[in-house]
């Protein structure tokens, strides 16, 4: 049985791990599948993969829209409701000119809880309009 001081020491420590930050799972891996610049240079769509979290991990693929130069976020995704769930798939990006972009995918599934997941969308940032092309 632990003494007092003991006792104290290991619940400290659990809670210094807890809330430092620590986790068991790695660092996301982004794997790029497509990338386009818009005509002005200033803005870039990036489709992409992304897996990470340890043994209860995550696979996903989204499609991102940020400043040229700036770092890719995978959680700020232009699909879904749910950042990190897997609905994605076969992402196309095409500039149709500097204030429009266009996004065409295909979803895991259609039903369920994956209905509301395919109808939130991010309409429009940093001044470009985003148009969405759902294939069958």
């Amino acid at each position: 049985m632990l003494g007092r001081p003991q006792t104290a020491f290991w619940l400290t420590a659990v809670a210094v791990a807890a809330f430092s930050g620590l986790s068991c799972g790695d660092e996301p891996s982004i794997e790029i599948l497509q990338q386009a610049l818009s005509p002005d240079g200033s803005k870039v769509a990036t489709a992409f993969s992304c897996e990470g979290g340890g043994a209860a991990g995550y696979a996903f693929t989204n499609v991102t829209l940020q400043r040229a130069g700036e770092a890719l976020d995978p959680f700020d995704g232009l699909l879904g409701k749910h950042k990190s769930w897997r609905s994605f798939h076969d992402i196309q990006v095409h500039w149709a000119d500097n204030k429009n972009l266009e996004i065409s995918y295909r979803a895991w599934s259609t039903s369920g809880v994956n209905a509301e997941q395919l109808a939130t969308r991010v309409l429009t940032r940093d001044g470009v309009d985003i148009h969405y092309d759902f294939k069958d």
